[in-house]
């Protein structure tokens, strides 16, 4: 038979999860109560209209390891201290996680900083901040020419 200090901590942590799930099955009810009723309203004044095409519009989640506008700045910084030359991800992402202060080597924080800086890296791209070279792992970043000095 298992220890009893095992068994109330077992019992304990069960409690508190199943609080959770039933907390969050009134959230999803009163949810979904919300959205049949925006449903019937929009069907009243648009008959034409499929509430059920809408898509569902993707919830942000914010992170715990960045303040907000923290990893564009880090970036930016490294590529800038890069003087012009290209930088892997990798090299970005190993940069931006020794400056912070992170645990170097641990997978999954460093595989979640990497996911940021690369979409990061894609937005500025796309603002025309940073100059891509290169696909996929190859792929290379570098400061547009206007933001180096």
């Amino acid at each position: 038979m298992a220890e009893p200090h095992v068994i109330t901590a077992l019992r304990a942590k069960r409690a508190e999860i199943s609080g959770n799930v039933h907390d969050l099955e009134r959230k999803l009810a009163r949810h979904r109560a919300s959205l049949a009723a925006i449903d019937a309203t929009i069907r009243l004044y648009a008959p034409e209209l499929d509430p059920d095409a809408i898509p569902p519009k993707r919830t942000y989640r914010r992170t715990r390891y960045f303040a907000k506008g923290e990893l564009s700045r880090r970036v930016i910084d490294v590529l800038r201290q890069a003087s012009g030359k290209p930088m892997t991800t990798a090299a970005i992402t190993s940069a931006i996680v020794a400056d912070k202060g992170f645990p170097i080597g641990e997978g999954a924080l460093s595989e979640a900083v990497t996911d940021m800086v690369l979409a990061v890296l894609r937005r500025l791209s796309k603002r025309g901040e940073v100059a891509k070279s290169g696909t996929s792992r190859n792929a290379q970043w570098a400061l547009a020419l206007e933001l180096l000095y």
